[in-house]
């Protein structure tokens, strides 16, 4: 079972996140956040196999709390999931240890593909990012 936990500051998208992650086997939402502040509190409680991280955020973004999650808790992998896909933001994301970046305009599909790559230790990168990020991923 891959634990995850999810940290956005809108209600609504991590509800039906968590439906949906749910529905899939093997997938297991076990916290949710709405700043990367807090998120950082439930991953250091719960020590997920996955965090997936909105990248622009109140009190704590997704960089920095992908920074400090992996100085803390280096096993959780990180997913930035926005609607950001500026390769400035993805290198950004990446340098900071994040293992994927999945836009929001990609379907359930690809972020179940994306948690599934990253718990078995490797990265994944948008299939529409691909192209136009110059890193090695």
């Amino acid at each position: 079972m891959t634990k995850i936990v999810i940290v956005d500051d809108h209600k609504l998208l991590r509800s039906i996140l968590r439906g949906l992650l749910e529905s899939e086997p093997g997938l297991q939402v076990v916290g949710e956040a709405d700043d990367g502040f807090q998120g950082l509190q439930i991953a250091v409680e719960q020590k997920p196999d996955v965090l997936i991280s909105d990248l622009k955020m109140d009190k704590m973004d997704g960089i920095e709390l992908t920074r400090k999650l992996q100085g803390i808790v280096p096993s959780t992998r990180i997913i930035i999931l926005t609607m950001y896909g500026d390769p400035i933001y993805v290198n950004k994301a990446i340098d900071a240890g994040a293992s994927a970046y999945v836009l929001k305009g990609s379907n359930i599909d690809e972020l179940v593909r994306a948690i599934q790559v990253v718990a078995s230790g490797n990265q994944y990168l948008s299939t529409s990012l691909s192209s136009t990020v110059p890193h090695p991923y």
